[in-house]
């Protein structure tokens, strides 16, 4: 289509810090849990011992363990949800510094 072009916003000014904190807290938490929950078969013990007792079932019917505070992480997945919900909420309360870019 010639002449078409992508509309979407941008902000008034310099795009503000909490922006791109949050944006890469967001995309950080998203390439750590994928990459983890990705090769979990290849670094995670099939069975329980002392150090890994922390159960992650998968959709196979198999279970992998892992140390406590990282079977944690893997089973939070509220943590990318809550950090878009807030970017979101954000937004909304700023969007008096958004306009629409041409």
């Amino acid at each position: 289509m010639a002449g078409s072009r992508w509309l979407g916003w941008r902000f008034k000014g310099r795009t503000p810090l909490w922006f791109l904190l949050i944006v890469g807290l967001l995309m950080a938490d998203s390439v750590v849990h994928f990459g983890l929950l990705m090769t979990v078969s290849s670094w995670a013990q099939a069975r329980r011992d002392a150090v890994h007792s922390y159960r992650v079932p998968f959709r196979d019917g198999v279970n992998y363990f892992v140390q406590p505070q990282l079977g944690w992480y893997l089973d939070s997945w509220w943590i990318g949800v809550g950090l878009f919900v807030m970017l979101v909420g954000l937004l909304y309360a700023k969007r008096g510094e958004l306009e629409r870019a041409e």
